[in-house]
């Protein structure tokens, strides 16, 4: 009953806004007061939002917004989307850019977590995560839910600095026992402190992660691939093969890391597995 009437309220929220837009349009901008502008402007930023993200209905309403009120941040971030999951940066940039510009505090994050994730920018990327600090002072921000030394110890990785890649997953590991314990500290770190020690060629080290990680969660494929990676260059194949194993079939379950609407940073792929596998059975 509940989420009926949510439904039906939304609905309702809808055909007004759609009514209440069609109407105003009809009338001429300049006869409204800043304001009614700026109203017409939010109410424009909740229709877009109401109709399917990067349509062109969708686009044509948000440009309207920052036409409206150029003060509107959410409107200039909720008009860079689009560009930013099609792949056109440049345009996702500039919007982005105003929305900063406005509001810093909101986006600038934001801008950083984008950077890193769909554009692969880690030397922006940590541009934007050092700037929130100078804005949010004596707190550790989480973008996504994500903690800002995690997201610095992924682009110290992309860039291969591997010291500070370390040095900023142990700091948010650490962070994060203090605050909610072992058990939920995101295990994804461990995985890529086993990667960036596997980049090292410190396997004994790598191993210890990435069970590590294995102790927290069950474990995805990433898990169990790194860790024959690990074993195999350790010349021991039998346990490399196991692992392999384990892997292949977690894979097979579609149990391994993926992004949403973006590659996973060092992602694996079936290719990768039986190019292991090709490996292990000629014993090299």
């Amino acid at each position: 009953m509940e989420r009926l009437l949510k439904y039906c309220l939304s609905l309702c929220l809808a055909s007004f806004l759609f009514m209440s837009c069609d109407n105003i349009i009809k009338e001429t901008f300049h006869k409204m007061t800043v304001e009614e502008k700026k109203q017409l402007s939010k109410d424009y930023v909740r229709l877009a939002n109401l109709t399917e993200r990067g349509s062109s209905k969708a686009m044509r309403i948000l440009e309207k917004a920052v036409r409206l009120d150029p003060q509107n941040d959410q409107a200039w971030r909720e008009l860079s989307l689009p560009y930013l999951h099609a792949g056109l940066y440049s345009e996702w940039s500039e919007n982005m850019r105003m929305a900063i510009e406005i509001n810093p505090e909101n986006w600038q994050g934001w801008r950083a977590y984008d950077r890193l994730f769909y554009v692969r920018d880690y030397a922006g990327a940590l541009f934007d995560l050092d700037a929130t600090d100078t804005l949010t002072k004596n707190q550790v921000d989480y973008l996504q839910n994500t903690s800002v030394d995690y997201l610095r110890g992924l682009c110290y990785l992309g860039l291969k600095d591997y010291n500070k890649s370390i040095e900023y997953f142990n700091i948010y590991i650490e962070d994060d026992k203090k605050k909610v314990g072992d058990k939920f500290v995101d295990e994804t770190a461990f995985l890529y402190l086993g990667i960036v020690y596997l980049k090292e060629d410190k396997y004994q080290e790598a191993i210890q992660n990435l069970q590590r990680g294995i102790l927290y969660e069950e474990g995805n494929a990433d898990f169990h691939f790194h860790l024959a990676r690990a074993y195999c260059f350790l010349g021991d194949l039998d346990e490399a093969r196991k692992q392999l194993t384990i892997a292949k079939k977690k894979f097979e379950d579609r149990n391994a890391m993926r992004g949403f609407r973006y590659e996973a940073i060092e992602q694996i792929y079936l290719s990768d597995i039986l190019e292991l596998e090709a490996d292990l059975n000629i014993g090299t």
